[in-house]
């Protein structure tokens, strides 16, 4: 009786985690904070389709900035939790993919036009789960890398560093101000 159950045991949990750990490190992955999550040439692609469908598009933001934008989503990846440092680029193949299953359309993300790309992505912002979380993720990290570059931000007026010189000088004058 021992024989037959001790061949139906789970292996021990260091033996999974190896295992885990060299499929994610196959796949090119990461799981250590700061290290780099180098993108394959298979998910840039696609990062490059999604920020081209999501990003906003005419009122001055129609600069040509999809490759700095891409630069620096994949810069951010390593300063994600765990989990997201691997979801995020394996979530990027099931929006690659998912279109015959998601949208019933038989290509491929990243060969649709951008407004094709907008509708898809539209129904992945209205989905729940893990597939509707992975969305507002992946455009949350799109809309922060697109906003804080600097043509964009020259287009809305914005200018940080006069801001930040402005409030210093101020508190400067108000700290004078109650010392003397």
């Amino acid at each position: 009786m021992l024989a037959g159950n001790a061949a139906h045991r789970r292996p021990p949990p260091e033996i999974r985690v190896a295992t885990v750990a060299r499929l994610v490190l196959r796949a090119g992955l990461t799981l250590a904070a700061h290290q780099p999550t180098p993108l394959s040439p298979a998910q840039a692609r696609v990062l490059r389709a999604v920020i081209a469908a999501i990003r906003p598009r005419g009122h001055g933001f129609d600069q040509p900035i999809d490759d700095d934008v891409l630069r620096d989503v994949a810069r951010f990846l390593p300063y994600l939790p765990g989990p997201l440092r691997i979801g995020l680029p394996l979530g990027l193949y099931l929006v690659e993919y998912g279109p015959p299953l998601f949208a019933r359309r038989l290509r491929r993300f990243s060969a649709m036009t951008p407004e094709e790309g907008r509708r898809y992505l539209a129904g992945w912002g209205h989905a729940t789960g893990l597939r509707g979380a992975f969305f507002l993720g992946l455009r949350t990290l799109v809309f922060l890398a697109f906003y804080q570059h600097p043509d964009v931000l020259a287009s809305l007026d914005v200018d940080w560093a006069g801001r930040a010189a402005t409030l210093v000088a101020r508190r400067a004058e108000l700290l004078h101000g109650h010392a003397g």
